[in-house]
This record gives structure tokens, C-alpha cells and sequence, in this order.
């Protein structure tokens, strides 16, 4: 998407886009918050034509900087905004939604539902709501998650409200239900009673009284266990995080780690076969390679 600077005057909004206005409070903060330090993010907008530009999202932004201009005229003549294809208009305006309007839960419940009711594949649910397959692989295991039960469905509500980040939920999962009691009894609770401290937890997190813990904390925390924390052994672990790692890997750079390994592999058959046919085949297959 292509960002350019925008006459407030050419923003036009449209009520099929507009989402309904949030509480007073919010936008109050909205406000104050681009008065203070200026707009963090800028609009989307497409194209209409006519000179104008359609506000796909952003409407309360906009109106927040309106009200700015009210009391100074000077400020935000020109706004930042990313222009999208006017094609795309709802479908954009649709994935900003479920964004916006959905839990982690919600939305671990929405890409289980559509796999596996409506055969969707998570490659085409990726696409759809805007997001990366490695987010679609989160949703699934925060699924996995609520479908476990106790805990470590608590740990889910837990990110719900923002206590705990939902950015890798495969931390929590590798836990046996012993060892996510130990974890959050020495890491979270301090020794308070687990569900004392999860449901004093939610009421600091409803009132805003509390900083989420950062993902390096949550898996620190999770590493370093005994074996009786976790549900499968140290080689399994590994190698889960090895393939898990592998397909967070860019194509090229996941094609030429897998070149290297069959170099390697091919040169071992050269040195230890005892037929010559095998050896010459693995030793041009190897220079081809390279």
C-alpha cells in the first residue's frame, strides 16, 4: 500500500463503512492522544474518481483530528493515509472489523469453525481476514488451548483482557497440567493461590490497572522445566521447535538450508558407499547442487 499526504477536505466517509461511535471516554483519549503526539497510524483510503478519497478505516480519527481543527485551524491540514484498491473497500473494511471486534478466543473459535465445518483451508482463512498462515497456526493452538479446559483455558481468558500476550500460545501447550501449576505458582502468582491470582487479574485488567507480561517473560517462564512439567520428553520438543522454526523461514532461505543438508548428505554417500554407480550418482547429484 502507497502512503501519501491527504487534504483533509478530500476525506469523504460512508455510513456503509462507518462503524458505530465508541464511548465518550474512548474517544476522548482518541483525541488527546493525536493532539499529543500526532497520528500513530495513518487512515486507509481509496480512490473515488472525482479527487476525493473514500475513508475505509479511520472515521473516528478523522473526526478526532476535526475536532482538533475546530479549536486550531493550523493543525492537520494534511493527514497520512494508505490509498487501497476501492474494489477491495469491503473486504478490507471486514478484516479491520474482526480485528477490532473479535477475542483471541473469538477468533481461535472462527478459524476452528471454518476448517472444520466448512472445510475451509487455513491458507485461504489466512487470506481472508488479512493475517499470516503463522497467525492461523496461534489461533489453532490457542484452540487447542480452550479445548484442553482448566488452566490452560484460563490462561486463554487471561489473554483476552491483555494480561498475557496470545502471540505464542504453543509456550502453554507443551506444559502437562502439572507443570502449568508450577509455572504460574513461582512465575505469576508469587505462591498466591492460582485462582485467587488469575481472578484478581481479570478485575485489575477490566478496571486498566494492569501491564501486560511481556512474551520473553512468558517463555523464559516456560522453558528450563523438570521433564515432569512437560507432556512429551526434551528430543520431541526440539524437534517440534526445529520444524516450527523451519516454516517461519522465508522460501529462499528454507530451500538453501535444505540444499546444504542434502550436499552434506550426498558427500557421506560418496565417502561411505561401496558402489560405484551409488558413488557416482551422489557425487555429480552433489556438484549439481553446488
Amino acid at each position: 500500500m502507497k502512503c501519501i499526504m491527504l487534504s483533509i477536505d478530500d476525506l469523504v466517509l460512508s455510513p456503509e463503512l462507518t462503524r458505530s461511535r465508541g464511548a465518550k471516554s474512548f474517544e476522548e483519549r482518541l483525541r488527546a492522544s493525536i493532539a499529543a503526539v500526532g497520528l500513530a497510524e495513518p487512515l486507509k483510503v481509496a480512490a473515488q474518481g472525482n479527487g476525493k478519497y473514500l475513508v475505509i478505516d479511520g472515521a473516528m480519527r478523522l473526526q478526532a483530528i476535526r475536532d482538533i481543527r475546530h479549536d486550531d485551524p493550523t493543525r492537520y491540514s494534511l493527514v497520512p493515509a494508505y490509498v487501497v484498491d476501492y474494489a477491495q473497500r469491503y473486504e478490507l473494511r471486514f478484516q479491520t472489523d474482526i480485528y477490532q471486534d473479535l477475542l483471541p478466543s473469538q477468533l481461535a473459535a472462527l478459524v476452528e469453525h471454518l476448517h472444520q465445518t466448512a472445510n475451509v483451508r487455513k491458507a485461504d482463512i489466512a487470506r481472508y481476514i488479512g493475517v499470516s498462515p503463522p497467525t492461523v497456526r496461534n489461533y489453532t493452538g490457542l484452540w487447542r488451548l480452550l479445548q484442553r479446559g482448566g488452566l490452560f483455558a484460563q490462561i486463554v481468558q487471561l489473554m483476552d483482557v491483555g494480561v498475557i500476550p496470545s502471540s505464542n500460545p504453543f509456550a502453554w501447550l507443551r506444559l502437562s497440567d502439572w507443570g502449568i501449576e508450577v509455572v504460574l505458582e513461582t512465575s505469576f502468582s508469587d505462591g498466591q493461590d492460582v485462582a485467587a491470582w488469575i481472578d484478581e487479574r481479570f478485575t485489575m485488567a477490566r478496571r486498566g490497572q494492569i501491564a501486560p507480561f511481556p512474551l520473553k517473560y512468558v517463555e523464559t517462564a516456560t522453558s528450563g522445566l523438570g521433564p515432569e512439567c512437560y507432556r512429551e520428553d526434551e528430543d520431541v520438543r526440539t524437534l517440534k521447535r526445529n520444524l516450527g522454526l523451519r516454516r517461519a523461514l522465508p522460501i529462499k532461505e528454507r530451500s538453501a538450508q535444505e540444499t546444504s543438508a542434502a550436499v552434506i548428505h550426498l558427500h557421506r554417500v560418496y565417502e561411505q558407499s561401496e558402489e560405484p554407480v551409488l558413488r557416482a550418482a551422489a557425487q555429480s547429484l552433489a556438484v549439481f547442487l553446488q
